[in-house]
């Protein structure tokens, strides 16, 4: 009886070796990660709300938001955002002179600038920028990303994004070969950080977001502070006063005007 158990295990042993054998194990092990990281995309929208959190048609936030120099942080300034989804936005920034705005809208966009008092439209980097930044949205990730056709989720298992803060995290694949990775705290399921590369003047280069102090908001767990980090060095701080969701915006807000006299 033992040499059969014996012969038994060495017999799997080869099978295993084999090509075909080897395939298999490939595959079923490949399967199983892409399982173990779809629950835990499923766990993080589950954290964030479920169907109210997916179902989100509208925000507006308002807050403050500091940009930071070689790493600094310098003046912050309050903004206004509004966002339908799932490819536009206004962002409004300051009051008077200092007012700056910009709206996209898909492919499209334009720009108000109070220190000139001039409306242009944005240049071709500048909505290819806003493309990139849409791509790897948090939002756009949990709700639409992970299933796009052609992607793909590989579980990365525990990670430790930043000094003595760690996660569970996954890779999520596109077909055209851009990936983001998305970090979680193992005990909320609640996102810490994505990590994804941009094109920034004609350059790649290495992004992060951070995530902090989640509040719950009608029903959804949204994020009061982001961090962004570019190439090792933070970038700018949004601080959120308060959300609202599914109003209704008018569409007047990302229409184009004909005069600086119609920005309101």
């Amino acid at each position: 009886m033992l040499r059969f158990i014996i012969n038994s295990i060495l017999l799997s042993i080869v099978v295993a070796m084999t090509p075909q054998g080897a395939r298999g194990f490939a595959q079923e092990a490949g399967d199983n990660q892409q399982a173990k990281a779809e629950a835990l995309i499923r766990e993080a929208i589950k954290a964030r709300g479920g169907d109210v959190y997916l179902n989100t048609r509208s925000s507006v936030s308002r807050g403050n938001y500091t940009p930071f120099d070689k790493g600094v942080s310098t003046v912050p300034d309050s903004f206004v955002d509004y966002i339908i989804y799932p490819d536009r936005e206004r962002t409004e920034f300051g009051k008077g002179s200092r007012r700056l705005v910009q709206v996209n809208s898909g492919k499209s966009g334009w720009v108000y600038e109070g220190v000139n008092n001039m409306i242009r439209d944005q240049t071709e980097e500048q909505v290819n920028r806003f493309q990139q930044v849409l791509y790897y949205d948090l939002d756009n990730l949990l709700r639409r990303g992970w299933q796009e056709p052609g992607a793909k989720l590989v579980y990365l298992g525990r990670r430790e994004p930043w000094r003595n803060t760690f996660s569970e995290a996954v890779r999520l694949e596109y077909k055209d070969g851009g990936s983001a990775t998305l970090h979680f705290d193992p005990r909320t399921k609640l996102p810490l950080m994505t990590e994804y590369k941009l094109v920034v003047d004609g350059a790649p280069t290495e992004n992060q977001t951070r995530f902090f102090r989640w509040v719950e908001f009608e029903g959804r767990m949204v994020p009061t502070i982001i961090d962004y980090y570019r190439d090792g060095k933070q970038t700018a701080r949004a601080n959120f006063d308060s959300f609202s969701f599914n109003t209704e915006i008018p569409e007047k807000l990302f229409a184009k005007p004909s005069d600086v006299k119609e920005i309101k």
